[in-house]
């Protein structure tokens, strides 16, 4: 059983558009290589801190598209948006981890960068150019932080509205009591919205006590060929008040992972409703394997996990109220956030 915990909490994401049918592998050439390593690190000496700018996305034949960009980072301070294509950098190829990554130390450690560079980016018919400036940090702490970066409030008719992006859930104590205190300054919000689109990371039953009154509806797991466990035994109960207020959560394709439990434990409540795109369905384990030639990731497949009984693993999670943004639309504004406004204020 102690493996199956271990694929429940091993919750992350690589490619943004395929399926997840099979095993694949990480290379540490790539971004989400940085990402899957430093929320599997045991803890904050192993985890690789690299030169980026804040943001996800994936190549595609114009570019690299930008599918997220984290609040609060040199990506997102100079103006890129998701659905933006960067071409080119400083007038050469641009790649998200080669580009700003250049020399190692003595240790092997990636050496922080303090130049500027210019990307050359298009904005559907729009060519534009933004300097930027990378940040040396790991991945785990970037995401940690703009979870935190992305918490406001805000009137809408007469009503007020909070909003929290979680990015990456952590069960680290720091992370949970951060967490306990986020929802505590948006009490006094008449409804809430919970962004889980790009989001991934570690479920734990401290993160659903935040929301719920007791532990009795939390759901059980198990592999094909075991007794089910309850999710709520895993952790102790969190001594804190929860919010009680309506709940707007936002999903896409690229909402991973142990989010991806969370969407599905929240859609319990009725006074909380799922809108926008289904998830992932990737709730494998990743097994990290280090060698003198190269460092890489796998992925694999959790078809034995089971929640409730049911296979989550390529399915996900539907949301209540489909909502379409595709990441390649660059129009102002944003429906699905929209559309989380609205759906809130026909209920409180």
């Amino acid at each position: 059983m102690k493996k199956y915990l271990l694929l429940l909490y091993s919750c992350f994401v690589v490619n943004a558009f395929a399926q997840i049918e099979k095993p694949y592998l990480l290379l540490d050439e790539d971004l989400d290589y940085y990402l899957a390593q430093s929320f599997l690190a045991k803890g904050s000496k192993e985890r690789i801190s690299i030169n980026h700018i804040g943001l996800q996305g994936e190549q595609t034949s114009n570019g690299f598209l930008v599918t997220a960009v984290l609040e609060g980072y040199p990506a997102h301070v100079s103006g890129i948006n998701r659905g933006d294509i960067i071409t080119r950098v400083n007038d050469t190829e641009f790649h998200p981890v080669k580009t700003f990554n250049v020399r190692r130390d003595d240790h092997g450690d990636f050496v922080p960068t303090t130049k500027d560079y210019l990307l050359s980016l298009t904005r559907g018919s729009r060519n534009l150019e933004f300097t930027v400036r990378p940040i040396h940090e790991n991945l785990f702490d970037s995401y940690r932080t703009a979870t935190s970066n992305s918490v406001l409030e805000f009137s809408a008719g007469n009503k007020i509205i909070g909003y929290i992006r979680f990015w990456g859930l952590s069960r680290t104590t720091n992370d949970l009591i951060n967490y306990q205190n986020i929802l505590k300054s948006l009490d006094h919000t008449d409804g809430i919205i919970f962004d889980l689109r790009n989001s991934f990371g570690f479920l734990d039953p401290q993160h659903l006590d935040l929301v719920f009154t007791n532990r009795d509806s939390y759901f059980k797991f198990s592999n094909r060929m075991t007794v089910e466990t309850k999710f709520a035994e895993i952790s102790p109960k969190s001594d804190i008040e929860p919010y009680r207020k309506p709940i707007a959560v936002l999903l896409n394709q690229d909402t991973r992972g142990g989010s991806e439990l969370f969407a599905y434990q929240l859609e319990k409540l009725e006074r909380v409703v799922s809108l926008g795109e289904s998830t992932k369905g990737e709730l494998g384990d990743f097994n990290l394997e280090n060698n003198q030639s190269n460092s890489s990731i796998n992925y694999i497949i959790s078809n034995k996990l089971l929640i409730n009984g049911q296979s989550l693993e390529g399915v996900g999670v539907q949301p209540e109220r489909v909502v379409l943004y595709p990441y390649e639309n660059t129009i102002r504004g944003d429906p699905q956030y929209e559309a989380a406004i609205n759906t809130l204020l026909g209920i409180i």
